[in-house]
């Protein structure tokens, strides 16, 4: 019995990359109190939340994507009289 190798005529498709909305915070970061917490990345298992790391003591969290946007916007919204 000789062992053959088998050739679909299927054609794999590669899985297309999909743009995720919270890429647009990477690198941003606020001032709260003594640290500063800057987004690092988007976390892997879910595009909707991100890692954040606090300058202090170097630890990493996730939260939610949509937190960190009102986090920013609000930020935007003060102004100067």
């Amino acid at each position: 019995m000789h062992a053959e190798q088998i050739a679909f005529p299927f054609r794999v498709k590669k899985p297309k990359r999909s743009y995720s909305p919270s890429t647009d915070l990477i690198g941003r970061s606020y001032a709260e109190g003594k640290a500063t917490i800057t987004v690092v990345s988007v976390c892997l298992n879910d595009d909707k939340r991100v890692i954040v790391e606090r300058d202090t003591d170097g630890r990493t969290w996730s939260m939610p994507a949509w937190l960190m946007h009102l986090i920013f916007l609000e930020k935007k919204g003060k102004r100067a009289a």
